[in-house]
Formats: C-alpha cells, sequence, structure tokens
C-alpha cells in the first residue's frame, strides 16, 4: 500500500512538473510590480521634464517682450514679474525669475549695461531671463528621490541691440 502510495505520488508530481498551464499567468505576477515601477517611473520624469519646459516657455516669453520694446530700457526688473506670471499660468506652483542685462564691446562684458563702447568696438546688448521652481514627484521611489522637490529651470538669453 506505502509503495503503491509513492508510485502515485511520484507520478503526480511529474504530471505537474510537464503541465506547463498557469506559466504565463505566473511571469505575469512576477513581472507586473517592476512594470508598473517602470511605468510609474517614465510617468513622473516626463512630467518633470513637462513643468521644466513650461519653464523655459515663460522664460522666452519674457524674453521676447524685450525685444518688442523697440528702444533699450535702463532697467528691465518688470520682465521678472511678466516671467512669474507666465510660469504661474502654465502651472508652476512657485516659480522665482531673475533677469540680467548686459552689454558686450568686443565680446567682454561690460559693468554697466547702458554704457558706450569705445569708438570702433563691436557692440551687443543682451537680456537673460532664468524662471527657477520645484518638482514634487508623484512616487519618490522608496525614498530614492528627495520628498522635498527636484529643483528645475528654465532660461532664454536675446539680443536686444
Amino acid at each position: 500500500m506505502i509503495a503503491l502510495a509513492k508510485a502515485g505520488a511520484a507520478q503526480l508530481l511529474r504530471r505537474l512538473r510537464l503541465d506547463r498551464r498557469g506559466a504565463a499567468a505566473v511571469e505575469l505576477a512576477l513581472a507586473a510590480p517592476l512594470l508598473t515601477l517602470a511605468m510609474a517611473a517614465v510617468y513622473d520624469l516626463s512630467q518633470g521634464f513637462s513643468a521644466r519646459l513650461d519653464l523655459v516657455q515663460a522664460a522666452q516669453r519674457s524674453a521676447e517682450l524685450a525685444t518688442s520694446l523697440g528702444q533699450v530700457r535702463a532697467n528691465y526688473d518688470f520682465l521678472q514679474s511678466e516671467a512669474v506670471s507666465a510660469a504661474s499660468s502654465a502651472g508652476a506652483a512657485n516659480p522665482v525669475a531673475a533677469v540680467d542685462a548686459w552689454l558686450e564691446c568686443n565680446g567682454v562684458r561690460q559693468a554697466q549695461m547702458n554704457a558706450v563702447c569705445p569708438t570702433g568696438q563691436q557692440f551687443a546688448r543682451y537680456i537673460s531671463v532664468e524662471v527657477t521652481d520645484t518638482y514634487f514627484p508623484l512616487f519618490t521611489g522608496a525614498g530614492l528621490l528627495n520628498a522635498g522637490g527636484v529643483p528645475i529651470s528654465g532660461a532664454a538669453t536675446v539680443r536686444i541691440q
């Protein structure tokens, strides 16, 4: 009786070992968490790039405004509020903008924007706008990413004269 039970158990084990039904379900159960994690990471990464592109567009919009004025101004600080407004309307939570204006004489940056280059030197005036914000990922990857957010920025520079 015991020998018969051993033979039946061996035959059952052999049949189970050769049976491939359900293997795909087991493989999917093992792979699904990894696929889900990969898709979440790709989604988060694409959202971060999208937020960065919004900041670049806000900076470009503000720098473009500097070219539409038609004349060189003494102060371009008003572009800062324009950049913050553009970034906020694009969905940035707490954007901060910085505006830099400078003059170059023969490719050398000068201290004063409204100075005059010596006679015979090539001159160029530039405006640069940089907008920064913090992107908060939806998934922090079990603590691998900083829960305080990831700094992102967008910048644009334009020659105005």
